[in-house]
């Protein structure tokens, strides 16, 4: 055999490498990805609840903070309790029973029953009041009992002494009543609302009495509302919640 032959057969492949060169390539896929169609709306929807979303809490957080900043309610229902005593502007005291000036307390629970029924008249549209009326100085008699009652509602437990507190309000210890007129007359300020503080359920009040005469009215002669700015001088006074109303402790000058 010669070189050529040798050089020949040595290059013919073998069977095994035949088989495989000759096997059939199979096609390699590439996948692709597919865009969705509706991707980016989608995206664009997420993101636009995301933004709602914090925006709502962000908006809830700030009611809850102006709920709790907003003490309308309470100083409305402050006013209300402590109208009567501040009609009369108390002097200072440390508690009820050793206050310097007792009348002006017991005229406040005088004031607050007959400022009750006039408030019921008008409600209910009725002239006739709904105590016996005193014929000759055209007064209303108020039975003790209802005056102790509007005293315990105003200043608790504190013991009461049954008295004339003055010359408008008469006191009959034989009757167990009082003579009280339609309308009690009373200082000549008009009380306003300022600070309020608490510790736990002790409040502290500030009062201030802004004078008749500068009180202002608007061009349709509606009073305009007095601030504290416009006090002559002022008072606190501290209160003690209780679990049906309020209770007043004490009344002390304003720093």
């Amino acid at each position: 055999m010669s070189e050529e032959e040798i050089r020949l057969e040595n290059t013919e492949p073998t069977a095994e490498v035949a088989a495989v060169e000759t096997k059939p390539k199979v096609p390699v896929r590439v996948k692709r990805r597919r865009h969705i169609r509706y991707a980016a709306p989608l995206g664009f929807l997420v993101l636009l609840f995301a933004v709602i979303g914090v925006v709502a809490v962000i908006a809830t957080s700030i009611g809850w903070i102006v709920a709790a900043q907003d003490d309308t309610a309470l100083r409305e229902e402050l006013y209300v309790f402590l109208d009567p005593v501040m009609q009369f502007c108390p002097s200072t005291f440390e508690s009820v029973e050793t206050a310097s000036d007792p009348d002006s307390l017991l005229l406040a629970a005088v004031y607050r029953v007959a400022e009750t029924e006039r408030i019921r008249q008008l409600r209910e549209k009725d002239q006739e009041s709904r105590y016996e009326v005193e014929t000759t100085l055209y007064r209303m008699i108020v039975p003790q009992k209802d005056i102790a009652a509007s005293y315990k509602a105003l200043f608790g437990d504190a013991k009461l002494t049954h008295r004339s507190p003055g010359a408008e309000v008469e006191y009959n210890e034989t009757d167990k009543c009082y003579y009280v007129p339609m309308s009690l007359n009373t200082s000549g300020y008009t009380p306003v609302l300022g600070k309020i503080s608490a510790k736990k359920d002790v409040y502290t009040v500030e009062v201030g009495y802004v004078a008749t005469a500068d009180v202002q009215y608007d061009e349709r002669g509606r009073m305009i509302d007095p601030t504290i700015d416009m006090a002559k001088y002022r008072q606190n006074y501290t209160v003690e919640k209780q679990d049906k109303g309020w209770t007043l402790l004490s009344v002390s000058a304003a720093k």
